[in-house]
């Protein structure tokens, strides 16, 4: 075997085993924002084919702009390295010990899960990724430029609405649960009803003039 060909095959397991790690942490912490959400509904099991995963850092997959909460790039990019996520993962479980969820790896952790677990429970598109934003940050403290800030800023007013911010929360509390099911509440009443969303959403953005 030529050395380049035993250097890709020791790459791809290695990228395997890293993946494999990576899978059952994703696993467990998707079955935390089960838990979580469970006032909402049953998002039901974790399912590998719903995320971009990829063995080695040359994978790349083509994926509608928009879509993908993913911090590894801009929303407007064509192109996704699957990795990221699997990265992400990692270094998560690698900084816990120290910093719990407290990363901004973590952020985008739940970013992806909590998006598609949205999407499960009826939002689409920007709004899942909205939702998923607001849940990263508000369960990490961290803050991600996905969605629109006044998204943000109503999915924080709300979770943390007449109680102390404090981001070390637990998925099984029942106020969180129950603030969660009003929020999702409100998420998807502005999918459905654009003339709501504009008056409590759009008519309240700011719009920065990009420079050409």
């Amino acid at each position: 075997m030529e050395l380049e060909e035993l250097l890709k095959d020791r790459e791809y397991e290695e990228g395997e085993k890293r993946l494999e790690r990576a899978l059952v942490i994703a696993e467990r912490e998707w079955e935390k924002v089960r838990l979580s959400l469970g006032e909402c509904g049953d998002i039901g099991g974790f399912d590998k084919e719903d995320f971009m995963i990829g063995v080695i850092k040359e994978d790349v997959i083509i994926r509608e702009p928009l879509i993908s909460p993913t911090k590894s790039v801009s929303v407007y990019a064509p192109t996704f390295y699957p990795m990221y996520f699997i990265n992400n993962l990692l270094s998560m479980e690698e900084k816990f010990a120290e910093r719990g969820y407290s990363t901004s790896e973590a952020l985008y952790v739940f970013i992806e899960l909590a998006a598609k677990a949205s999407e499960r429970l009826g939002l689409n598109g920007t709004f899942a990724m909205a939702f998923g934003a607001g849940y990263g940050s508000v369960r990490t403290g961290w803050v991600a430029e996905k969605g629109l800030p006044v998204e943000r800023e109503i999915f924080f007013d709300m979770f943390f609405k007449s109680r102390k911010k404090d981001y070390d929360w637990d998925f099984y509390c029942t106020p969180v649960r129950e603030r969660l099911r009003e929020i999702l509440s409100r998420f998807r009443a502005w999918q459905e009803d654009e003339d709501l969303f504009h008056r409590e959403v759009k008519s309240k953005a700011v719009v920065i003039p990009m420079m050409v």
